[in-house]
């Protein structure tokens, strides 16, 4: 690459790629005769106007002169004949400029480094904060049903919600029985043994139901447990319906039914007021389509619970109403609403009824 060098300052100046040296001036601004050469390697600004100073350096004191004089000498000279951009420039003060630039362009990769790594950092606390939030949120919708961060006592219920659950805590007239205080377990775990021949339906719906009753239901949980050699907390049978008069004195002409013993008898019966000690739900096998087992099963688990008949069509409990095979949104509220721990057995109906007007739904 060709380039022009002054034989005094020892500036130079690269030719551009069309230029020549006919487009410029033999003198540069420190009035040095300009030449043209095709490297920088075929001339030394330094040495050239004294041939003899490598050969034959003078060695007083006052003329010896180090490199790094050499170096301070040249860059003063190149300040003060630095130029435009098509004039001679000083090859040390481009290396000046060029480290200079290189450690500004440093600096700014570093504290680019720095931000990616506060970045990072700030990432990977939000990450953990989230699973950490995301985990206490299903732990606490485990335990309490039905949202995050939220506990079934302080759960607003709509007019059609709390008339339903009204009439299925207390029926007055359910198949002759009536009903006036409330039933309900009290105990952390309800052991579960099936007896009889159920199918495959059966079981997946029966375990559906108990999953849905588990996730909507406070400090009790509905367990499978057949291989618990322990007397078990309710037993569900699937049997003929011939079989039904071995278990109830009066069988109804029914495709289930449930019975409960409660913590001050020592008999099951039809009346779960009160603490629900013991409870045993008898499911028909014979003559039925599997549909219709399968609403048997979630509606008698519901009776199992505490809860009575009623006449909303949208409740599996609901009397003579259409065969739904999984609990509804309003029979999972119902869960909730009865086994909230500020309702507890023997509450009479008007005792219940100042809770849930308390919690009644605003429209404001």
């Amino acid at each position: 690459m060709p380039y022009l060098i002054c034989e005094k300052c020892g500036g130079y100046y690269k030719l551009k790629e069309g230029e020549s040296p006919h487009d410029f001036d033999d003198q540069c601004q420190c009035g040095g005769h300009l030449k043209y050469k095709e490297s920088l390697g075929e001339y030394d600004p330094i040495t050239a106007d004294n041939p003899q100073m490598d050969d034959h350096p003078v060695m007083n004191d006052d003329s010896i002169t180090t490199d790094d004089d050499r170096v301070e000498e040249t860059l003063h000279a190149s300040d003060k004949y630095l130029l435009a951009d098509n004039s001679p420039k000083n090859a040390f003060t481009d290396s000046f400029y060029q480290d200079t630039n290189n450690k500004e362009e440093n600096n700014e990769q570093i504290t680019k480094g720095h931000l990616s790594g506060n970045l990072f950092r700030i990432s990977v606390i939000m990450a953990i904060m989230v699973i950490i939030i995301i985990t206490a949120g299903i732990l606490t919708h485990k335990n309490n049903s039905y949202g995050v961060f939220n506990f079934n006592a302080y759960e607003k219920y709509s007019d059609e919600e709390i008339n339903t659950f009204m009439e299925s805590a207390f029926n007055p007239d359910d198949y002759g029985n009536s009903y006036n205080q409330v039933g309900k377990w009290q105990t952390n775990v309800v052991r579960i043994k099936i007896t009889g021949s159920p199918t495959e339906e059966d079981i997946k719906t029966l375990k559906k139901a108990i999953n849905d009753i588990n996730v909507n239901v406070k400090d009790f949980q509905l367990v499978i447990d057949d291989k618990n050699q322990m007397e078990h907390d309710m037993e569900i049978y699937f049997i003929p319906h011939s079989e039904f008069s071995l278990y109830s004195v009066n069988p109804k002409e029914a495709d289930g039914f449930t019975l409960w013993r409660v913590s001050t008898s020592d008999i099951y019966g039809g009346n779960p007021a009160g603490e629900i000690f013991k409870a045993k739900v008898f499911i028909g096998i014979d003559g039925l389509s599997q549909k219709r087992r399968s609403h048997v099963i979630v509606h008698e688990l519901a009776h199992s619970l505490g809860l009575h008949h009623n006449h909303n069509q949208n409740s599996v409990l609901c009397l003579r109403g259409p065969d739904i095979t999984e609990y509804t949104d309003l029979d999972k509220t119902m869960f909730r609403m009865l086994y909230r721990n500020d309702i507890l057995p023997y509450m009479s109906r008007n005792q219940v009824e100042i809770i849930m007007n308390n919690s009644r739904r605003s429209f404001f």
